[in-house]
């Protein structure tokens, strides 16, 4: 039996006039790595150890966007809002909470490559998948971490979620794109 990986991201949007949220997003994939990663620097000039959204210039977005809704891959994001004295650790842990079983259980992933962050981010997220799976949310998913720069994968759900905090900011569309997410809220008024 192949094992069916989503990959991940997080994104914080709190500026622009939108209701400060916390995303956490995957993307299905089962393609090669160096076959992403030459599709996704195809449109890009430089030499760049890494996509990441927030340093791309707009004509490069442009091109991203095409080249990720090509690829036909499941995207699905967790939405938690609102972020009022909320810490950030608790809104990704409620993200993870609804993204988790969601992707074990409707979608068949067997394992969940996250870009890592510093190692005690990493181990509190570890701490929160035992969690979730000594309460039966999920059974047998796994959950790892990987540098962002050394899997082009990681940097499709980087994408979507700029994508998405762009368009919710009255900027791009990328509605096609957007319209293909499935999108999972997480209310945090209660928390």
């Amino acid at each position: 039996m192949s094992e069916l990986i989503a990959w991940g991201d997080e994104s914080v949007q709190r500026q622009g006039g939108i209701a400060p949220t916390y995303y956490v997003g995957v993307c299905i994939c089962g393609l090669e790595e160096d076959e992403v990663r030459r599709r996704l620097l195809a449109p890009i000039r430089k030499k760049i150890p890494k996509l990441h959204w927030r340093d791309m210039t707009r004509t490069e977005k442009r091109c991203s966007i095409p080249t990720i809704e090509s690829l036909s891959l499941p995207h699905i994001v967790a939405a938690a809002a609102p972020l009022d004295n909320i810490k950030l650790d608790r809104a990704r842990h409620k993200c993870l909470e609804r993204l988790l079983p969601e992707l074990e259980q409707q979608y068949g992933v067997t394992r969940l490559v996250l870009e890592s962050r510093e190692a005690s981010q990493d181990e509190r997220d570890l701490a929160c998948v035992r969690g979730l799976r000594s309460r039966g949310f999920i059974r047998r998913l796994r959950v790892d971490f990987m540098p962002g720069e050394s899997d082009a994968r990681l940097w499709i759900p980087d994408q979507v979620l700029g994508a998405i905090g762009d368009a919710k900011r009255g900027g791009e569309g990328y509605s096609g794109l957007i319209a293909s997410v499935h999108m999972l809220d997480v209310d945090l008024s209660d928390q």
